[in-house]
Parts: C-alpha cells; sequence; structure tokens
C-alpha cells in the first residue's frame, strides 16, 4: 500500500498515511488543507506487508525449485 507524505498549508504539520491508490483523490477532496510533502532525500514508497517472498509465493514455489535442482545436473550448488 502506497506511503504518501502530506503538509498542513496552514500549520506546518506534516503526517504519513497509507491510503490505497483507490483511495487517494478522496482523501485530497476530504482534506482540502493538506498538501502532497515530499521530504528532502526521499522517495514515494510502497509498504507491502512483512512476509517473506516464499511465503508470498506459496508452496507451488518450492515444488518448482525442487525441480530446477533436480534437472540442474549433479555438481549443482542450488540450496532449496
Amino acid at each position: 500500500m502506497p506511503q504518501y507524505d502530506f503538509k498542513n498549508t496552514e500549520t506546518g504539520e506534516t503526517q504519513c498515511v497509507f491510503l490505497q491508490i483507490s483511495q487517494y483523490d478522496d482523501w485530497r477532496k476530504d482534506n482540502p488543507l493538506w498538501e502532497r510533502y515530499y521530504p528532502i532525500g526521499s522517495a514515494p514508497s510502497l509498504v507491502s506487508g512483512t512476509k517473506s517472498a516464499l511465503r508470498i509465493a506459496g508452496s507451488g514455489w518450492q515444488e518448482h525449485l525442487n525441480t530446477i535442482k533436480k534437472k540442474s545436473g549433479k555438481g549443482n550448488t542450488i540450496n532449496t
């Protein structure tokens, strides 16, 4: 989910908001005093969760890795 930094045009207060892309326009309409703010040295970021890539891929991916290891030859160094 994207993370957006906003700055209040009246108070100068900043806040970080996590919104789905589809929610962004509605949030902006509901909060007209807040404008996008890009802190120095930062880039837009996404927050996707804390699962590892293998957990996201599921058990089917482990089967593919095992097949690759089997077919890669006798002296392979693939760890699964």
